[in-house]
């Protein structure tokens, strides 16, 4: 499970170190290997390929008559890029994705359960501050989980 958010740097070269505790994840369960694609929140979705897989399957068996399914099918997979850990613990993150999510030298990795976000720093903290200025929605779920 991904969680916590951890400010890193991203080298010129659009390197990214990933987490060590996200490495040790995504090394058990899925041999180093993620799929990172767009967010419609402008930032980036990173997935172990196994979860990135149930996603193309369960996509897959959609009606693809139906516009919204040839949609999210061409903005989620169309722009999916598979992505191998180095022995640095590092992807590289193609210039296509980090011009979509507006990345440049400070990023935030966020764990979201069964994938891991990748913002741009500024953006991590405006959205931080708008979840807080609309929490009324949230704490409804929180009282349903018992917190």
């Amino acid at each position: 499970m991904f969680r916590g958010a951890f400010e890193h740097t991203m080298d010129d070269k659009g390197r990214l170190s990933i987490p060590s505790k996200y490495r040790e994840l995504l090394e058990a369960h899925s041999e180093g290997q993620v799929v990172v694609t767009v967010d419609p929140d402008r930032c980036l979705a990173a997935y172990p390929l196994p979860e990135w897989e149930a996603i193309e399957q369960r996509l897959g068996e959609m009606s693809m008559l139906r516009r919204e399914v040839r949609q999210l099918q061409r903005f989620l997979i169309g722009n999916a890029v598979e992505c191998a850990l180095d022995k640095h613990g590092r992807i590289l993150v193609p210039n296509t994705l980090r011009t979509f999510a507006g990345l440049d030298r400070d990023v935030v990795v966020a764990g979201q359960i069964k994938k891991f976000e990748i913002w741009d720093h500024e953006q991590w903290s405006q959205q931080q501050q708008q979840s807080l200025d609309s929490m009324e929605g949230a704490m409804e779920v929180l009282a349903e989980l018992g917190l």
